[in-house]
């Protein structure tokens, strides 16, 4: 019997049996198989655990369902790095409004980098976004102690979000408020295919004490939509040469044909543009998401990943 070498404990052992009058065998040769096999039974254990553990990080990490509140339709679309192992620095996150009051709160967000760190920067985040929606519903305040708390974390890490609420009003109107943090602004779809950028400005939070943070609101009619989304999809490169960024002026122009669309369709379809652009190119992650305005009606069109 032999034992087989592990990484820090024998990955088990080798029993060799022969039959009696049979001849010796070779020693150097066995304790060469020996080695073998227990190196990769050892690196196959270790590739599991790793494995279980990307899932179970991941699992807490994946965008939750949407919701389904009346007079809101909404749609998301989620793709991270491919060398993320399934997750990565982009957000969002929808949860009826706490008030009661109707309609939702939202926020999209990017924190700097990519990969596992950038994932528990991410999750440290949505954490504390979670914790002060329950004290505080002032956008504002909310960047302002989410700011000092990223500093307080002393990571050397930042993160750009746009936060609001939106909230149905009169004759199946929306009204959105928003507060932003660095981030791409956000497009409104009207009617008729006009697309206007919002511009919500505001410096990144987490990166300097005492910043300025931007606010702005918006009214959508029935069927107008806001999409938020993440720098991801603008800078995007692909093209003839690969090297071309997507830029806002396409995703502007793409999301004019998109007028009548429900925002499911209409968060499908610009994730689906911005793919075909990469053409299997490497890219950073890309999170969108899309509030309508949806008289007489509730649900959501759908969530992509």
């Amino acid at each position: 019997m032999t034992a087989l070498p592990g990484s820090e404990a024998p990955a088990g052992a080798l029993v060799l049996f022969r039959s009696a009058g049979a001849g010796g065998w070779d020693a150097a040769l066995v304790d060469d198989f020996a080695f073998r096999a227990g190196m990769a039974l050892s690196t196959a254990a270790l590739y599991a655990q790793q494995a279980h553990t990307a899932a179970v990080l991941q699992s807490g990490l994946d965008p939750a369902p949407l919701p389904d509140v009346p007079g809101v339709r909404l749609g998301a679309a989620y793709r991270p790095a491919p060398e993320a192992l399934g997750f990565g620095g982009d957000f969002y996150q929808v949860e009826p409004a706490r008030d009661g009051g109707g309609g939702v709160e939202f926020v999209l967000g990017d924190v700097c980098g990519k990969g596992v760190e950038a994932a528990v920067l991410t999750g440290h985040v949505r954490q504390s976004l979670r914790t002060l929606a329950l004290v505080e519903s002032r956008p504002l305040r909310v960047l302002d102690v989410l700011n000092q708390t990223l500093l307080e974390a002393d990571s050397g890490r930042f993160a750009s979000l746009v936060i609001g609420a939106a909230r149905p009003g009169a004759g199946g109107a929306l009204d959105v408020v928003l507060a932003g943090g660095g981030h791409p602004p956000p497009l409104v779809l009207r009617r008729g295919g006009v697309v206007e950028a919002v511009d919500v400005g505001g410096m990144l939070v987490g990166a300097l004490p005492g910043p300025e943070f931007g606010q702005a609101g918006v009214h959508l009619a029935p069927d107008e939509l806001i999409l938020l989304y993440s720098d991801g999809v603008t800078e995007a490169r692909g093209g003839p040469e690969g090297a071309e960024e997507y830029g806002a002026e396409r995703l502007a122009r793409d999301l004019e044909g998109c007028a009548g669309m429900p925002a499911g369709a209409v968060a499908e379809r610009v994730e689906l543009r911005v793919a075909d652009w990469l053409a299997g190119r490497a890219h950073d992650d890309i999170a969108v998401l899309a509030l309508q305005a949806s008289p007489g009606s509730s649900g959501t069109a759908g969530a992509l990943r």
